[in-house]
């Protein structure tokens, strides 16, 4: 069964024609019902204006996608949500690059220049988001790159100590035999047992600069042969080809 929210609105003018909250509801409700979808709950705004940032309502449901993880927002007509085309086409592409769907329950079917005039726009409001969440992670890391902090969890091998990432001593040597044992031809599957770790981790290590590049991400000591490394790449690089072939 989809888990669903259920988004509902109307204006101030709206209301003083006798339009209400309830009455959405029930219509959805009614569809949840006939379409085995559960509500998971409600948010509603009761005003008028542009600003989506003032409906309080849309915006808690939006924070609550990553926390609830519905598979559908569920409304009764497309200006509920919003009567602005971009900002509509910004809610909805935001939604689907969550895998949620926006369901609306009086949804007219969109037919010729129209559909394709709304394709577009989604697909440039999800190329910006993309671009938007890739400079923020940039911006981030060249801030922290001059405050000398590490962003990120450091690699298997390193820890954090104040806001330096320093070679962590525990765990140096296992690093050190991942790359000794790959390089004398030993299978990632073997090493990952011996290890206690999974392939894709093994090889995630195996391919980490962070091991050889002493400026990557901030400075930090480096401790892994660059011969054996760039080998290990190359290694790599064959056994993905030979993969994909077979």
């Amino acid at each position: 069964m989809k888990k669903a929210f259920v988004y509902l609105r109307v204006s101030t003018g709206e209301q003083a024609k006798g339009f209400s909250l309830d009455a959405q509801l029930d219509e959805i409700k009614s569809y949840c019902e006939s379409n085995d979808i559960h509500i998971v709950e409600n948010f509603s705004d009761s005003m008028s204006g542009t600003k989506l940032t003032e409906r309080k309502g849309l915006m808690n449901l939006l924070d609550r996608i990553d926390v609830d993880k519905p598979n559908v927002v569920v409304a009764t007509e497309s200006d509920r949500i919003s009567r602005n085309t971009l900002q509509f086409g910004w809610i909805d592409t935001h939604l689907s690059m969550k895998d949620v769907k926006l369901l609306l329950v009086n949804k007219r079917e969109a037919e010729g220049p129209f559909e394709k005039a709304f394709q577009k726009i989604r697909a440039v409001f999800s190329e910006f988001e993309t671009d938007l969440r890739q400079w923020r992670i940039n911006r981030g890391r060249e801030k922290a790159k001059r405050n000398s902090c590490f962003m990120n969890r450091p690699p298997f091998g390193y820890r954090v100590v104040g806001r330096n990432v320093v070679v962590d001593y525990n765990y140096r040597d296992a690093v050190v035999n991942i790359f000794d044992n790959f390089y004398d031809n030993v299978s990632i599957k073997r090493i990952a047992m011996e290890v206690g770790k999974s392939p894709g981790s093994i090889r995630y290590i195996l391919r980490n600069h962070f091991y050889v590049d002493s400026n990557l991400n901030c400075d930090h000591e480096v401790f892994i042969d660059v011969m054996k490394f760039e080998r290990a790449q190359v290694k790599l690089k064959i056994s993905k080809e030979f993969s994909t072939k077979r």
